[in-house]
């Protein structure tokens, strides 16, 4: 006789629809209560530990500095490479040796592992079938204090090889140009066998900043209460996002801060923190409501981060004039709101550099036409967009369709400055306003006046070289086709000068005729930017496309039309397609 078992699991009485309290149970709600868990335990899977070094890259996530450890700061992310297309490799490099990083003020010197002068060359050729490449600054918070940054850098990058368990073939350039010395450094993305090299997400976020630290406290000792004392008082007043308030919104709870809930500090700490509050509140982010118990604005973070940020920019633009022998008053300075649609400014560029150097977004300060000094935020430009100083641009902010978010947008208006355009020979930026007719846009201070007296003075010269006459009213009428007649002219210059660089001879263009040859290189003229074409003995200039410069020393070949040139791309896929 057979008999059905069926065991029951559980605890003795324990009855169907209850919930079994297990241990693991317990520990879970003791995680989540104590804020160690979100969504319930439940954690989505983010791939931080996938890579090399993720084992230390928690460990240093977990922030477990020991007492008086110096602080570094290291900001670190991945670019991507185009295979056979490192013209944003080549631009980075170039950016960071540029003048004026040193402490006497020269280019910034590449350096390794083992040499003092590395060639940024022979780097980017070892480059030019990797994936992707690590870029990182590392800037200690006591690194004037180094003689020498270099072999701080070959230690941080010798520990690092130690946790990743591979060499690194890394170029790196310190910088003394700002408050803080740093130094920028970019890693080759294969490892030594030749492998695509994938460093774990932790340990880029924490891992390096570290061992940063590490090497920094060891090389000068354990920060002593009287430097950490300095720090914290600098703190207390300062305009942007700092230590003090992150320790304070730590402990802010449904917008309240209660001091008396706070963990106990020693009464240096604590006095900062209660000069931070007041502080705050003297900026309109905090108000003490009672006695030890603050009300902080739930944007505080958000708007203490634009405050530095704007400090920054401010600091930026009095450099970038002075560098320029531009003198302004401070209150024409002024910084352009990308949020807002069809804002549009048109000036001169007293100064440009990168906004997030990590991430290679531009900026440029622009002398304006309306009498300000304006900075924006332009972006991610490539390497034939960036615009030199003193040449004109427009900027604007303009949504591509209606209900997008605005993009900020930079046009080259003229490549030469404002005094090499008044008797040059070619259709310069000026001529092109004069036909426009609207002087009223110009200020009548600043660059805006400095523009207005151009304008006059390029009026005489047309008048004299019979491209214009002066009426009675005073407005200005130019002769037919003078924009036309100007562009000639700057060509034929332009082909007598490179025909004795090139030893080829110039000759023009006329519409409808087949074009020909090899794209070789790009000149910048008065009436614009200009592509060499050559030939075997001869060469002639069309207008320059940024498509073009992907097929610099190609052939290329396409029609004249009344609007350019129509190109016929020399690869089967792209058949058929021109620009003009």
């Amino acid at each position: 006789m057979t008999h059905n078992f069926t065991p029951k699991l559980g605890r003795v009485g324990w009855k169907s629809g209850t919930r079994l309290d297990r241990y693991i149970n317990k520990v879970m709600h003791a995680a989540q209560a104590a804020g160690h868990l979100n969504n319930g335990g439940r954690r989505g899977f983010s791939g931080a530990h996938i890579g090399r070094g993720g084992a230390f890259g928690t460990l240093a996530g977990a922030g477990l500095y020991p007492g008086g450890q110096r602080r570094a700061i290291v900001k670190a992310r991945i670019a991507k490479l185009r295979h056979g297309d490192l013209g944003a490799a080549r631009a980075h490099l170039r950016y960071i040796q540029r003048d004026g990083v040193t402490p006497e003020c020269e280019p910034g010197q590449l350096y390794g592992r083992d040499t003092d002068e590395a060639n940024g060359t022979e780097f980017l050729d070892r480059c030019e079938d990797d994936r992707h490449q690590f870029r990182l600054i590392v800037s200690a918070d006591d690194g004037a204090e180094f003689s020498d940054l270099r072999p701080f850098i070959r230690d941080l990058m010798t520990r690092a090889e130690a946790d990743l368990d591979t060499k690194l073939d890394w170029v790196a350039v310190d910088h003394f140009n700002t408050g803080h010395p740093h130094t920028h450094i970019v890693i080759r993305g294969n490892d030594d066998r030749g492998q695509d090299l994938i460093i774990a997400r932790d340990y880029m976020s924490h891992g390096f900043r570290m061992r940063a630290r590490e090497l920094v406290t060891l090389e000068l000792g354990p920060e002593i209460e009287s430097d950490m004392t300095l720090k914290l008082a600098r703190e207390v007043d300062a305009e942007r996002f700092t230590r003090l308030d992150r320790a304070l919104l730590k402990h802010v709870d449904r917008g309240f801060l209660v001091v008396s809930a706070m963990p106990p500090a020693d009464l240096q700490t604590h006095a900062a923190h209660m000069g931070r509050l007041h502080k705050l509140e003297g900026l309109g982010l905090a108000h003490e409501r009672q006695t030890g118990v603050w009300e902080v604005a739930s944007d505080a973070e958000l708007k203490l981060k634009s405050f530095g940020a704007r400090g920054d920019i401010i600091k930026t633009m009095h450099l970038s004039l002075r560098e320029a022998g531009i003198d302004r008053p401070a209150g024409c300075f002024a910084v352009l709101d990308s949020s807002k649609p069809d804002c549009r400014i048109i000036g001169r560029v007293a100064g440009l550099g990168l906004a997030d150097e990590i991430n290679d977004r531009h900026y440029v300060v622009v002398d304006g036409t309306d009498g300000k000094v304006h900075y924006a935020d332009v972006g991610h430009l490539a390497p034939e967009f960036v615009p030199e100083k003193g040449m004109i641009v427009s900027v604007e902010s303009r949504a591509a369709r209606v209900g997008q978010q605005s993009r900020t947008q930079l046009r080259i208006l003229s490549y030469l400055n404002l005094e090499k355009l008044l008797e040059v020979e070619g259709a310069t930026w000026l001529d092109k306003e004069l036909l426009g007719g609207r002087p009223d846009r110009l200020a009548e201070m600043g660059f805006g006046l400095e523009a207005r007296n151009a304008l006059a003075r390029r009026r005489q010269w047309l008048v004299s070289q019979s491209l214009g006459r002066q009426m009675e009213d005073g407005k200005f009428q130019a002769s037919p086709n003078m924009l036309q007649q100007l562009r000639q002219r700057d060509v034929r210059q332009a082909g007598v000068t490179l025909s004795k660089e090139l030893g080829l001879r110039h000759i023009e263009q006329h519409e409808g005729e087949r074009v020909t040859g090899t794209y070789v290189r790009p000149i910048d003229r008065s009436s614009g930017r200009y592509a060499v074409v050559a030939k075997s003995k001869e060469f002639l200039l069309v207008p320059w496309h940024p498509e073009m410069e992907k097929f610099r020393s190609k052939p290329l070949s396409g029609t004249s039309n009344g609007q350019g040139i129509s190109w016929e791309w020399a690869t089967k896929r792209q058949q058929g397609l021109g620009i003009a």
